[in-house]
């Protein structure tokens, strides 16, 4: 069940980031195809794996969180890092270069670990009650990555007409942070932080997002989800 939640509108967006700032988030814009992305990912709903009996969740892609430790993250490495770089070329190097721009170094797409991949969420009545688990994002300890300079993305796809955003545990009130698509959202990973509820039911409708985290090793900063 979703908690009460303070929610922000447009005219306090700016008063809000710069709360959302000292609590080591940013807002990062990107520059791509989005009419091609999301073409593409229904081209391969196919590859879309569920994620709940419960409500309709999918992901295009691994991720430590969900697959870490299974062998479906190594196995299905290769083969699913080929097709999404080929379907989504522009959407990763734009998201390399924001990247590479706001941390001054060259960011990699290392082959031994999953690329980003997309969270799928179909519209649906039970959202409104339904938000994701309170947590702080720890896929390189679940991946025994180490735990130098890590960090973590979302890039909205697709939103919902009533929009979609995060809940985030700031001065231990949870502040509704509401995503604009393509604009990056970039933080450390250590505020607690949630996916948050539907805020108004439409059929048809999707909530899409790209996700990843960035963490160092032998010198360099990997990308991978």
């Amino acid at each position: 069940m979703a908690e009460k939640v303070v929610y922000k509108d447009l005219l306090t967006r700016k008063s809000l980031m710069k709360t959302m700032e000292n609590a080591k988030f940013t807002v990062h814009g990107l520059d791509y195809d989005k009419d091609k992305v999301v073409s593409n990912i229904f081209k391969l709903q196919d590859m879309w794996v569920s994620r709940s009996n419960d409500f309709p969740f999918y992901t295009l892609g691994r991720s430590a969180y969900l697959d870490g430790k299974t062998p479906e993250y190594k196995n299905m490495q290769k083969g699913m890092n080929e097709l999404l770089y080929n379907n989504f070329k522009e959407l990763y190097n734009n998201v390399l270069h924001v990247l590479q721009d706001k941390l001054n170094e060259r960011i990699y797409l290392p082959k031994d670990l999953c690329y980003p991949g997309f969270h799928i969420f179909p519209s649906d009545e039970s959202l409104l009650t339904i938000a994701g688990n309170w947590h702080e994002d720890y896929p390189h300890e679940t991946l025994g990555l180490g735990n130098k300079d890590t960090s973590t993305f979302t890039v909205p796809i697709l939103l919902p007409e009533s929009g979609g955003g995060i809940d985030c545990m700031i001065d231990n009130m949870p502040i509704y942070l509401g995503y604009k698509e393509g604009e990056m959202l970039y933080h450390d990973g250590t505020t607690l932080h949630r996916i948050a509820s539907l805020k108004k039911y439409k059929p048809n409708e999707y909530r899409i997002t790209l996700q990843g985290h960035l963490v160092r090793r032998n010198r360099r900063m990997d990308v991978f989800w």
